[in-house]
């Protein structure tokens, strides 16, 4: 089972290499998408600094300098954000293979049932985990952008309570990505059960906790500063598939 541990690796080399010029697009799309916007608003930065001068202007181009500055740290950080995201659902994307031989290995090992290889079975897993992938992203990014807009809503309209409220709401967002990555990692498990990927995302809700505490890992190593994408990577998939294969197919004791 060790030789599948080079799979996570060298996905990440190839998302790499492919994520230097995605990260320079998004952020020229997302500033000249915003500055079109602002335009449109008669607010962009550029119009307001060249206006005649007075003080009421004076405060217009503070705020529009402040402006261009939080534009410019909140694209910086959106990308990022995304590109954290777009990166773990590729290399589960591009895993899902790897990470349903291994589960059906572990299955054989702890149960005794093995599931019949097949040539197009490749081709079969990578779809599925396409698939669901998408799934996932969607519904973890529309939940983290629900919560990242409460946050905002109370950072505008009840400051105190959004001060005591954020520690909260990072956990929670946290805890939605770590979710997330368990059920994805679940669904490979369930697949050598012969389960759906729409029940198989039902059935990982009835195990929660079990999806909760695999991602959880993840996203522990996913966090480490500089290299965490990459001990993610190694650490990541195929530990928590055998972990999530033997939670799944071990008999109870």
């Amino acid at each position: 089972m060790r030789a599948y541990h080079l799979a996570g690796p060298a996905a990440l080399t190839g998302i790499a290499l492919a994520g230097f010029k995605l990260n320079r697009f998004l952020s020229q799309w997302i500033q000249s998408t915003l500055l079109c916007g602002l335009k449109r608003l008669g607010a962009e930065p550029d119009h307001i600094t060249t206006a005649p001068k007075g003080w009421w202007n004076d405060i217009l181009t503070w705020g529009a300098n402040g402006l261009e500055s939080l534009l410019e740290w909140g694209v910086a950080l959106l990308v990022l954000w995304l590109k954290v995201k777009v990166t773990k659902y590729l290399l589960l994307t591009l895993m899902a293979p790897f990470m349903s031989a291994l589960a059906g290995a572990v299955r054989k090992r702890e149960t005794g049932t093995e599931t019949p290889f097949k040539a197009t079975q490749i081709l079969a897993d990578l779809a599925r985990g396409v698939r669901t992938a998408l799934v996932l992203f969607t519904l973890e990014t529309g939940l983290t952008l629900c919560l990242a807009a409460t946050g905002l809503f109370l950072a505008l309209f009840a400051a105190p309570v959004a001060v005591l409220l954020s520690p909260v709401l990072l956990v929670v967002g946290w805890m939605v990505g770590a979710y997330f990555y368990g059920a994805a990692v679940f669904d490979a498990v369930y697949e050598q059960a012969g389960l759906d990927w729409r029940v198989s995302l039902r059935a990982g809700w009835s195990a929660r906790y079990q999806l909760l505490g695999i991602g959880a890992v993840f996203s522990a190593l996913l966090a480490l500063p500089a290299i965490g994408v990459l001990i993610a990577a190694l650490l990541g998939p195929m530990p928590c598939t055998v972990a999530a294969a033997r939670l799944t197919h071990s008999p109870s004791p």
